[in-house]
């Protein structure tokens, strides 16, 4: 089959191949509870160049949208063949994939497959921020009235975090990102701008905000560029009474300090970082709280051959991507 795969002794060369092997599915026996999927669109995400192949496999990607063509036997009624599904999996970026069925949900008629497979890590990275800042709860329930910071916000974590906070009416959304990309963040939902390209409005803007935010949402610091936004962020948190900081800070990446109390638990109440988890009541909600307002994600839609492979690898490890980058991996993933 077509994959794109890890080469190298650690893997972090990329090439494209016709013939790697499909995977072998055992539907009675180590993949009772997966499925195997016909994938027509996947997606990648930084994790994908800057993670070894010991940890992530010898198959580029973990995003996908596809079509179920085995069931193992304790799926039960949840997924059926024929089914349209997205979610995650090791390996993505190949025309078959076994995913576990805790993972994936069922594609709303709706939607098309590459729509579906920008959606996976993106966005519930965003929504599991969110939901750490009590900003997304289990019902989606409005947060008229609240305020929020997305940092790194034309990127696809934070288009994804900027579209979600709208969806769920958060009344102030804010958003650093470079003033180029301002309009393309205003449509998908911010309501006000910080150009982090102007040092003086940057620097104005963490003055001026002191105590101002339910929520901040980092989507930038330690992205590969020496961004650093986490301890300036907390000045923005707000503080009660008492002058206790009540606001909440998340990060999907920081110091390695950070990390540290992560997994060791001594983190601070109002701070965390963390690795997206990934389940079907997230996708589900996502997809719902998307159609609440008719959003879509961003897309960069590239051809699934040598070519698209390095073009895309490209326009990730610049940094500058808007939105995020989705292969056709049927050639029809669009409709």
């Amino acid at each position: 089959m077509r994959a794109a795969i890890r080469k190298g002794i650690l893997g972090y060369n990329f090439a494209f191949t016709n013939d790697f092997s499909e995977p072998a599915f055992s539907a009675g026996g180590k993949h009772v509870n997966d499925v195997l999927v016909k994938v027509n669109a996947a997606a990648i995400n930084p994790v994908d160049y800057k993670v070894p192949r010991a940890l992530l496999g010898p198959i580029i990607g973990l995003d996908f949208c596809g079509v179920v063509t085995e069931v193992g036997k304790n799926v039960g009624g949840s997924f059926q063949v024929g089914d349209a599904v997205f979610g995650t999996t090791q390996g993505s970026l190949a025309e078959y994939a076994i995913a576990q069925s805790s993972v994936i949900a069922k594609v709303p008629s709706d939607w098309t497959p590459i729509e579906c497979a920008a959606l996976p890590v993106a966005y519930q990275s965003a929504l599991q921020a969110l939901q750490r800042g009590n900003i997304a709860d289990k019902e989606g329930s409005s947060q008229q009235g609240k305020s929020v910071l997305v940092i790194g916000a034309s990127g696809g974590c934070g288009l994804a975090g900027v579209q979600l906070c709208k969806a769920l009416q958060v009344s102030r959304i804010a958003a650093i990102c470079s003033g180029k990309n301002e309009q393309l963040v205003r449509d998908m939902g911010a309501t006000e701008i910080v150009d982090y390209t102007d040092a003086n409005q940057l620097e104005s803007f963490f003055r001026e905000n002191s105590g101002k935010f339910d929520f901040v949402f980092d989507a930038a610091t330690n992205s590969g560029g020496g961004e650093d936004y986490w301890d300036k962020s907390i000045s923005l948190l707000k503080r009660d009474e008492s002058n206790v900081i009540v606001g909440k800070f998340a990060a999907l990446n920081g110091p390695a300090s950070k990390w540290t109390r992560s997994l060791l638990g001594l983190e601070k109440t109002y701070e965390s970082v963390f690795f997206m988890k990934s389940n079907t009541n997230d996708l589900e909600q996502i997809v719902s709280l998307l159609s609440r307002t008719g959003s879509r994600p961003l897309t960069n839609v590239m051809t699934f051959d040598e070519k698209g492979l390095e073009e895309a690898f490209q326009l990730l490890k610049s940094r500058r991507t808007k939105g995020k980058i989705v292969f056709d991996v049927s050639g029809t993933a669009s409709s």
